[in-house]
């Protein structure tokens, strides 16, 4: 796989964002702040995937648990 440069790396970041907010999403702060650091390459894209699904799973979970659902085993 080629390695992309910073440049082209936060152009393909703001072509993303640019393509979520037209769907109507606004992306959260830690989500911009992990895709910022990939734009750095101080985070890899593997990283930011998995903080991005921690916490979505952090809050299905919260959720879950205000419901009364019990919680799931990892």
């Amino acid at each position: 796989m080629t390695k992309l440069s910073k440049a082209e790396r936060r152009l393909a970041h703001e072509q993303a964002l640019a393509s979520v907010r037209i769907e109507g999403f606004e992306p959260s702060p830690e989500f911009l702040a992990d895709c910022e650091a990939v734009v750095e390459g101080a985070m890899t894209n593997a990283a930011a995937r998995a903080a991005s699904l921690a916490r979505a799973l952090a809050k299905d979970q919260a959720a879950a648990e205000r419901r009364g659902v019990p919680r799931t085993p990892d």
